[in-house]
Formats: structure tokens, sequence, C-alpha cells
């Protein structure tokens, strides 16, 4: 085995809705990463209604790989979707990733540094600290959209909230024991909610960098979502 290799033993939740155009070559990607990095790993995916044929791509993946499969007949939500996963999950650390992999892969190790040296409970991506970077453009008004959103959500919560809808977070097995059966928003903004059961719980959040390198853009309505 591999001594670089980090020993602990780690989920990864993939939430995929009509993704067939990409989720192969996503998971290929990450199992091969997961498979150098960590002496122990496990990948679950939610299929959360797809109706493009995302269901049976990973149906056939899995009679090749060791993945875990979770499927949803109709569309519960995003938050719905990784709930459920977290969950299911077996590792004593616990990340969770859009099904495009956005974010450069080394996101991981990062992640696990933190938890190693600093002993938090929650790592979160934030694409907003100065150490982050992007390889793709992201459209005009996105980037401003967030901002909004997150100068919402601090004064809806009054939390210091900079990147709540970061596509990248870890948690302890323990703090996902804790957080995700309390979990009620089944939407994309369940991350407000994660932050705020954070807080509540008296569990530490440590906040990293990440460098996009993926952008195909979203299901979310920037005229409506924010507001509701």
């Amino acid at each position: 085995m591999n001594s670089t290799k980090f020993p602990e033993f780690v989920s990864v939740v993939i939430p995929a809705c009509n993704e067939a155009h990409r989720i192969i070559a996503s998971l290929n990607m990450l199992k091969d990463f997961l498979a150098q990095t960590f002496a122990r790993h496990e990948i679950i995916c939610v299929d959360d209604g797809s109706a493009d044929g995302t269901w049976e791509l990973l149906e056939d993946f899995a009679k090749k790989h060791p993945i875990r499969l979770i499927r949803f007949e109709k569309n519960s939500g995003k938050g719905h979707a990784i709930q459920c996963g977290m969950l299911a999950a077996e590792g004593r650390h616990r990340f969770f990733m859009d099904a495009d992999l956005p974010f450069r892969l080394d996101a991981f190790s990062l992640a696990m540094r933190q938890f190693q040296t600093l002993h938090c409970d929650i790592v979160a991506g934030d694409r907003y600290l100065p150490e982050s970077g992007q390889s793709v453009s992201t459209g005009r008004f996105r980037k401003p959209a967030g901002r909004i959103f997150s100068t919402l959500a601090h004064c809806l919560t009054d939390m210091d909230i900079q990147d709540s809808q970061c596509g990248f977070k870890g948690f302890t097995e323990a703090a996902a024991q804790k957080i995700f059966p309390a979990i009620q928003t089944r939407g994309y903004a369940f991350d407000v909610e994660l932050f705020v059961l954070a807080r509540q719980m008296g569990l530490s959040v440590r906040r990293i960098p990440v460098h996009l390198v993926r952008h195909s853009g979203s299901g979310i309505r920037m005229t409506r979502d924010p507001l509701r």
C-alpha cells in the first residue's frame, strides 16, 4: 500500500439528476483519484429522478466498479439526495461534490489535512477566499448573484456565510450523523440550513479554497430561487 495515502476511510456522495452526458466520465475520474489518495474509500451516487438514461448508465457502471447506488423515481431535490447519501455512507469522513466535479480534486486532500491538524467537524469549500481560483469563465451574472444570495443568507441567519452554495463540503462521521437527520430543506438552499444547524450544534467549520475547473451551469433560477 502506498504509504502516502490517507489512512482514513472516506465516503464521497455524488447527487445526479439527468447527468447521462457526463456522469461516467466523472465517476471514472473520481474513482481513480480516490484510489490513489485514500487507503479505503466508497462512492455513493444518488440518482434523483433522472429521465435521460442516467440510472441505466449507473447500473452498468456498478457491474464493473465498486460503487453504491441510490435511486429516487421522482426528483426529490438536491438537498434530500445528499442527505440520503450521507446517511447511507459508512466512512469516517464524508464528502459531497456536484456530479460535474467542478473543483480540482486536490480539495479532498486539503480538507483531510484540515481534519487531521485542526480537528474540525466540517470543511467547506469557499470560492471567495483569496487563495481560490478558477480556470473557466462562470458568466457575468453568476458571481454577483452568489454574493447577493450570501448577503441574504447572512441577513436571515445572522451568520457570516461567504459562500454557502459551494458544491464541496466534508464532515466527520460524528458531525454527519448529527446534522443530516435534522435537515428539512430538500432543495439547493439546504446548504444554508447546514451552516445554521452546525452553529446550533456547536460544530466547528473550517473554510478552504477551491479551484474551479468546470462550469456547466445549474438549475437555479436567479430571479426566483434566492428569494424563496
